[in-house]
């Protein structure tokens, strides 16, 4: 993959918007979005457009800056392709593909933000100055490599989720400001994350800012059934 062209990843997989939108069903969603990412010294911007299919389960994120790229995420399945220099990759992953766009966008139509969708259960709650905590610990099977989930809400919004990695280390932690209510539920506009490191330092900063969401929209949207020219070469990476 080019040098410095690759959208970076991230481990953190509860970006998730609250759950979505209006009292219709949710058939399909265009989100415009801004993300600032700092690493190891370095901040780099991206703008762009999300789209998500929800009977398909499927997420299109086109990137308009600072460089023309689309990448689509279905199952365990992530392919970025490049329309300028007709360059192609699709990473396999062993588990769900972990970019924050998709996981707050499919997250947020599901039950419990999806956590028992992926076998974590409720473990106990607590309300601490009118903010309730509940503490999602993860199946069995996965707590050698996962640990707890803990989700903050108040007056019915996502305000904030910690990862525990499985010797009890905040590997990553979120907050969500700014929400807006469209139809009976609400959105949060600002999405600020951060990883941490062995060390508790911070390796990775984020900052999301979501706006003009457009759902359900009666026009067909070609980028939902985008598929890489049958004419490009596809690298195809396994990790």
């Amino acid at each position: 993959m080019p040098k410095n062209r690759q959208f970076p990843i991230t481990l953190l997989f509860t970006l998730f918007l609250v759950n979505t939108l209006y009292a219709a069903p949710l058939k399909t969603l265009s989100l415009d979005f801004t993300r600032e990412l700092t690493e190891n010294g370095k901040t780099e911007h991206i703008a762009g457009i999300l789209h998500y299919d929800v009977k398909a389960a499927r997420v299109v994120v086109e990137v308009t800056q600072p460089l023309k790229q689309i990448m689509v995420v279905k199952d365990k399945t992530l392919e970025i392709y490049y329309p300028i220099e007709k360059q192609a990759f699709r990473f396999i992953s062993k588990g769900r593909i972990p970019l924050p766009f998709v996981e707050s966008i499919i997250q947020s139509t599901q039950a419990e933000y999806g956590l028992t969708a992926i076998g974590y259960s409720l473990e106990k709650h607590d309300i601490v100055d009118k903010v309730l905590y509940t503490y999602w610990t993860p199946p069995e099977k996965a707590k050698e490599k996962l640990g707890t989930v803990i989700l903050g809400m108040r007056n019915d919004r996502l305000i904030s989720a910690e990862v525990k990695n499985p010797k009890g280390y905040i590997i990553a932690r979120s907050h969500y400001e700014d929400h807006s209510k469209i139809g009976i539920n609400y959105i949060p506009m600002r999405v600020t994350s951060s990883a941490y490191g062995p060390k508790s330092e911070v390796i990775q900063s984020e900052h999301i800012f979501y706006s003009n969401p457009r759902v359900n929209v009666d026009s067909p949207n070609p980028l939902l059934n985008f598929t890489i020219p049958e004419s490009v070469e596809v690298k195809e990476i396994k990790w």
